[in-house]
């Protein structure tokens, strides 16, 4: 009879721009205790440069019944995954290394997708010769998420930029709340300083 394979999926991040999993996962997936898949880890017999590339020691918080608790784990690489599991024997271990690794591939092949998905290509609209308006587009990350179209002498400024603007035309942009709090005095002068600046650029505009 053969044994299926776990019906638990197998945990696989992404970390650092590769695929990880980690000691906690693996014990799960294959039915081991963490403690002994923990044993097997500090056991093997490689390298430091290649421990050191592919197996990291994590502190995970674990849930034992209602508490909760930091525990030692490893986090590691498809390499160090494949070195771990090759001591693991069986039918049924054969069957689980298959699918571990499958995720892993899967994995893999999803990240070199988006590392060599070229960018959506930014556009321009192009209108007719006799099209006369204007539009606010919005750009994120270097591409036009969004274009709207301007009513009929709209303009796009911030409120700054807005109350200069108001006051070269004669007119006072100020908020009812700072209106109430001015004294009579107070509203002369920036009535005043509207006046003086509407004159101002009105010599200019005239000049241009």
């Amino acid at each position: 009879m053969i044994e299926s394979v776990s019906c638990v999926i197998p945990e696989i991040t992404v970390h650092n721009n590769r695929p990880v999993t980690t000691s906690i996962a693996v014990a799960n997936f294959f039915g081991k205790l963490h403690k002994d898949v923990l044993k097997k880890i500090r056991s093997l017999e490689c390298s430091p440069a290649f421990t050191t590339a592919n197996f990291c020691a994590v502190v995970v918080t674990a849930r034992a019944g209602f508490d909760e608790r930091e525990i030692e784990a490893f986090e590691m690489t498809k390499n160090g995954f494949i070195f771990l599991v090759m001591g693991f024997t069986g039918k049924k271990a054969a069957a689980f290394k298959e699918a571990y690794i499958a995720e892993f591939d899967r994995m893999e092949a999803e990240l070199l997708q988006q590392k060599t998905q070229p960018p959506a290509p930014s556009f321009m609209p192009v209108f007719p010769v006799e099209a006369n308006f204007e539009y606010l587009t919005t750009v994120r990350a270097g591409q036009i998420i969004d274009i709207r179209l301007g009513r009929q002498n709209e303009i796009f400024i911030s409120l700054e930029s807005y109350q200069e603007l108001s006051m070269r035309g004669g007119y006072i942009a100020i908020h009812h709340d700072e209106l109430r709090t001015m004294t009579s005095p107070e509203i002369v002068e920036i009535c005043n300083k509207a006046a003086k600046m509407q004159e101002k650029w009105g010599r200019i505009y005239a000049r241009s």
